[in-house]
């Protein structure tokens, strides 16, 4: 933690939040260090509530610790004093943002819900979890090594204790459901129009996406997860492309328990001479 942001609840607090209010960049940079490591329950209740940069760390704080309702109320009270205070403005639209439209079908839905679980992995508390997997592998795949992120750390778990009681009961089970499917080694068997056939050895699904049926060629092999939208299978992450020659390395990675670390280094990896084929991940959607 920055010594700008003392631990202490016996330090002048009021006047560290007149210094960090001094500066726009500092507070922003001080409340994610806050989200990171939270301040002890002391020190937060020594916050001068009358004041709005005080009010967004203790809100960060909040988020740290996966009270996701308190540091929205929390946000609201330093909106409602400044109504500019740029981080809390970006914070309310996130919290809002969660909650979803109930007229729209739960397809829809699914997808605004993928990316709220995105926009909550790199939140500051959680961002290390995708830098910790880059950093074993290559920056290309930073779009297909957050979902690894999201789903082998239970992030979905953290977000649905966060911040479930804002979800609707159908989202609720959507996500449960998600947090228990696996990522697989899919080979592409067909693709017709928008429509592309995947078949791990087990079994075959069949989905309808234009981003995937305009790259996938017969013979591909790919890894990523399926979901299911409330409709039918989807896949929302962005899938990592695999060598052929790499299925049996790749099929031993995926044995229960999943080492993110380990597949993540796994495309840091040259392929073989022989292939002459490197990582590569889809566009981002």
């Amino acid at each position: 933690m920055s010594e700008l942001m003392p631990r202490d609840e016996n330090a002048d607090l009021s006047v560290v939040i007149a210094n960090l209010s001094r500066s726009p960049e500092t507070l922003a940079r001080i409340a994610d260090e806050v989200e990171r490591e939270p301040l002890p329950s002391a020190v937060v209740e020594a916050l001068p509530r009358t004041d709005p940069a005080a009010l967004l760390l203790a809100a960060r704080s909040a988020e740290g610790e996966g009270r996701s309702f308190e540091a929205a109320g929390l946000i609201g009270e330093a909106l409602a004093l400044d109504p500019d205070l740029e981080p809390a403005r970006r914070d309310a639209a996130e919290y809002a943002a969660c909650r979803t439209d109930p007229q729209r079908e739960l397809a829809d839905r699914a997808a605004h819900l993928f990316e709220r679980l995105l926009v909550f992995l790199y939140r500051p508390a959680r961002r290390h979890l995708v830098e910790e997997l880059v950093a074993r592998s290559v920056r290309v795949a930073e779009h297909a090594l957050a979902d690894l992120a999201l789903f082998e750390h239970d992030v979905i778990g953290e977000f649905l204790d966060a911040r479930g009681e804002w979800l609707r009961e159908d989202e609720v089970k959507l996500l449960e459901a998600w947090r228990t499917t696996p990522s697989r080694l899919w080979e592409v068997v067909g693709v017709s129009g928008r429509r592309v056939t995947l078949d791990d050895g087990g079994q075959q699904v069949v989905l309808t996406d234009e981003l995937l049926s305009g790259q996938a060629l017969p013979g591909d092999l790919m890894l990523t997860r399926v979901l299911h939208d409330g409709t039918g299978p989807r896949v929302f992450g962005h899938p990592f492309k695999v060598d052929l020659a790499r299925r049996g390395e790749m099929l031993a990675l995926l044995a229960d328990p999943v080492d993110p670390y380990a597949i993540a280094a796994f495309f840091r990896r040259p392929a073989g001479p022989a292939s002459g084929a490197t990582p590569t991940t889809a566009p981002p959607r």
